[in-house]
């Protein structure tokens, strides 16, 4: 008896409980269903859009992802609706049923039933229609005992996470590969487009230069000294800081640069004196014969042997410039880079220079300070290269390049001296 009454009891609270609490759950479920909410979508996946929902009411979906065809696309323009009624215009209310418990919504699939050959009478022999009947929702919670077994639908939203890192791969155009990793790096070739763009910048040309000679005929001796006894430079060279306009494939640039052109001369030349007979009267005398007088005169020679003296004069050479380079470039893509080819025209400031040249006149030489300079010198040039990105902001810049100038750098002076020079380049380019 003792038993019977204790199971009594426990069915009469269970009872008294579920009746309590069923208005409570009754109204969150119809707070949540009739919660009027906008939504305006354009191409988005079924997924996010049950998310975007989520996060703006608050309500949680479970549902399986391959039986909604969460990666399928929607375009949504919903004012004022409710969470049922948003929901059946995404899915299809013949195909999917909806299952509101508080904040949780348990999207599923009606089951289909599938045609059955009409059976026929025993009797008649006929064919007897089969009424197909469709199951509906299962939506008693409060009455069934087996109410802990539905709640297993929670666990199902950890589909949902899954279904978004999915959705990142499936939309992509193509797998991650290095680029995406190294996503820091430029492409050249994808820059180059139809705007303005302005790059500053720094470089250094290295140069292997050697002076160029010429002269009238009348200084050809002269001439062949200037080229036996100058000699060029192993090294000579510019800095410069650089200014680059672009656009399209084509490049403008220019710089404000300082250059050293170096060589060294080592003159040596002789001078001979004497080689001479010098003739002396030690006496003279004369005799008588007949009417006539003849003269008679006795002379000492000497002879000065020749005295050879050899002078040498060798010093560095260097002549310097303050220089503005304009140049118009061409770019081609290379891959992510680009390979350029250049011409332009250099116009040089002289700023002073060191060592001696040869005398034009004659033998010896003079200091390059009492020699008359060009104040402005100008030269051309071309080159060639390469230019790839080493980061986002940076991009390096090699090349070769071949400089001369036009005409010579003396004034008023008989022997002319040009500079020709060949340079390897490299430089840095950033871009704003």
């Amino acid at each position: 008896m003792m038993k019977l009454s204790l199971k009594k009891l426990f069915l009469f609270l269970s009872f008294f409980w579920l009746c309590s609490h069923a208005p409570f759950l009754s109204f969150a479920q119809n707070q949540n269903q009739h919660q009027k909410i906008s939504v305006n979508v354009v191409n988005e996946p079924v997924s996010l859009v049950l998310e975007r929902i989520s996060r703006n009411t608050g309500v949680s979906f479970s549902y399986n992802p391959d039986h909604i065809d969460a990666s399928r696309l929607v375009t949504l323009n919903l004012k004022d609706k409710t969470i049922e009624e948003v929901l059946v215009t995404i899915l299809p209310a013949d195909k999917f049923g909806f299952r509101f418990t508080g904040n949780q919504v348990v999207v599923y699939r009606n089951s289909v039933v599938k045609d059955k050959q009409s059976p026929q009478s025993e009797l008649t022999g006929e064919s007897v229609p089969v009424q197909i009947v469709k199951a509906p929702p299962d939506t008693v919670f409060l009455t069934r005992t087996n109410i802990v077994r539905d709640t297993i639908a929670l666990t199902d939203t950890l589909v949902k996470f899954d279904t978004v890192y999915i959705m990142r791969t499936i939309t992509r155009e193509k797998p991650i590969d290095g680029k995406d990793i190294f996503s820091d790096i430029i492409d050249l070739a994808k820059e180059q487009t139809k705007e303005f763009k302005f790059e500053p910048g720094i470089s250094i040309n290295w140069l292997f230069a050697k002076s160029y000679y010429g002269a009238p005929r009348d200084y050809n001796s002269k001439l062949d000294d200037y080229r036996e006894f100058n000699t060029g430079s192993l090294l000579s060279g510019t800095i410069s800081v650089d200014a680059r306009l672009s656009y399209a494939r084509f490049t403008l640039a220019t710089a404000v640069s300082y250059s050293s052109f170096n060589g060294e001369l080592d003159y040596r030349y002789e001078i001979s004196t004497g080689g001479i007979f010098r003739k002396d009267t030690l006496d003279k005398y004369y005799t008588l014969q007949g009417v006539d007088t003849t003269w008679y005169y006795v002379l000492d020679s000497t002879y000065l042997p020749i005295n050879l003296q050899a002078f040498g004069n060798k010093s560095p050479v260097n002549h310097r410039y303050i220089e503005i380079p304009f140049t118009l470039q061409y770019n081609h893509p290379l891959g992510n880079n680009l390979f350029y080819i250049k011409g332009g025209i250099i116009a040089g400031f002289h700023t002073g220079s060191i060592g001696y040249l040869i005398m034009q006149d004659k033998e010896g030489v003079i200091e390059m300070s009492e020699v008359k300079f060009k104040p402005l010198v100008f030269s051309y040039t071309i080159g060639a290269g390469v230019m790839f990105p080493l980061s986002a902001k940076l991009t390096f810049d090699a090349g070769v390049n071949y400089r001369e100038h036009f005409d010579t750098i003396l004034d008023d002076f008989s022997i002319d001296i040009r500079s020709r020079a060949f340079g390897v380049r490299a430089g840095l380019i950033y871009k704003l």
